[in-house]
């Protein structure tokens, strides 16, 4: 393992310095063991393999994650129509992992991917949508409560391809999210939905880089998540409108959820333009629940902390509506059920 500083999740356009939010530091180690997935389904129409073709698409984790990551990797391909595949990662011990995936021309990719086990987990994913191609992705991190996660997804999308992700943090001490998205193709789309759950005294920070080069080309990033006592949460989210993009709209939303004290919240919507006929959007909303519902389940005999549960196991859930697969749906809901049975404590 190697043991360093490592800045991860810079902010393209830096800001004042005063507010430390530029970049995160990791004063971990990055494992130097690699995690060979389980694959729980693979369909016969992908094909699976270890090129690194794919391995130049860029990052938003930034380099200096990037020269530690060179353990074995895997590429997937598709060419047609492909059922859902499913793998499951076990860092325990700590280790790192890379995952390569290829859309070719008018293919489809679904593909759910879970992060498990007891250890310092890292995992690069690298991703291409060939020309009217279409990449369904859904990440479940579920590692364990004490453990440092790094995960850093990048992806180019083709004209009129499209790039769907689902990502769900339920796991972690220290947790470090990464997406880096080229809009690169005409009419090329990019949707996220993103639900976390930061419990007692853990941390969670992310970083959406979604640049616009083609033109008419479409993005959604929309967060949701809870917050409860004693926790920090850092959301980056940019939407780059490179000159040459006309026509093209991005949009990012973020809805948190308070539960307890002492929480800190920062979220850093960030919208750079070099073209005229563009459209670019941003809101974010933070908020605890209100007391008349508290007294309403109170009412019925729930308790507060029972009701706490109950609503933030509802916003979850509609991060979970998008997952394509519903075995991953299942895996995901029992998961959430875990996280609460653990009541935040444990950390």
């Amino acid at each position: 393992m190697t043991n360093e500083n490592i800045i991860l999740n810079p902010l393209p356009v830096p800001t004042w310095n005063s507010l430390k939010i530029n970049e995160a530091s990791y004063p971990g180690a990055v494992p130097a063991d690699s995690c060979t997935p389980e694959i729980k389904k693979l369909p016969d129409s992908l094909k699976l393999s270890n090129n690194e073709a794919l391995s130049g698409i860029k990052s938003a984790a930034g380099d200096g994650l990037s020269v530690h990551l060179n353990g074995d990797s895997i590429l997937i391909e598709s060419e047609s129509e492909a059922s859902p595949a499913i793998l499951n990662y076990d860092f325990t011990g700590g280790k790192q992992a890379r995952l390569f995936l290829h859309a070719r021309e008018n293919a489809v990719l679904p593909i759910s991917v879970v992060m498990t086990g007891e250890g310092t987990a890292v995992l690069e994913i690298k991703i291409q949508a060939d020309s009217g191609s279409a990449v369904d992705l859904s990440v479940i991190q579920a590692v364990g409560s004490g453990c440092d996660v790094i995960t850093d997804i990048g992806c180019t999308c083709e004209n009129n391809a499209t790039f769907n992700l689902t990502k769900l943090e339920l796991g972690g001490k220290s947790d470090y999210v990464a997406v880096s998205v080229d809009l690169a193709g005409e009419h090329s789309t990019f949707s996220a939905n993103s639900g976390y759950r930061v419990k007692t005294n853990q941390s969670l920070d992310m970083n959406y880089v979604v640049r616009h080069t083609g033109r008419k080309t479409e993005s959604n990033i929309f967060a949701s998540g809870i917050l409860e006592n004693d926790s920090t949460k850092l959301f980056r989210g940019t939407i780059d409108l490179i000159k040459g993009c006309a026509g093209a709209k991005g949009t990012e939303n973020e809805d948190i959820l308070l539960l307890g004290d002492n929480q800190v919240n920062q979220t850093i919507p960030l919208i750079l333009c070099d073209e005229e006929d563009v459209e670019g959007n941003h809101g974010a909303s933070i908020g605890r629940l209100d007391d008349n519902i508290i007294f309403y389940l109170g009412s019925r005999g729930i308790s507060p902390e029972a009701a706490e549960d109950i609503i933030a196991h509802a916003k979850l859930d509609a991060i979970i509506s998008h997952i394509p697969d519903e075995e991953i749906k299942t895996l995901a809901h029992s998961l959430i059920s875990t996280v609460e049975a653990d009541g935040g404590e444990d950390a």
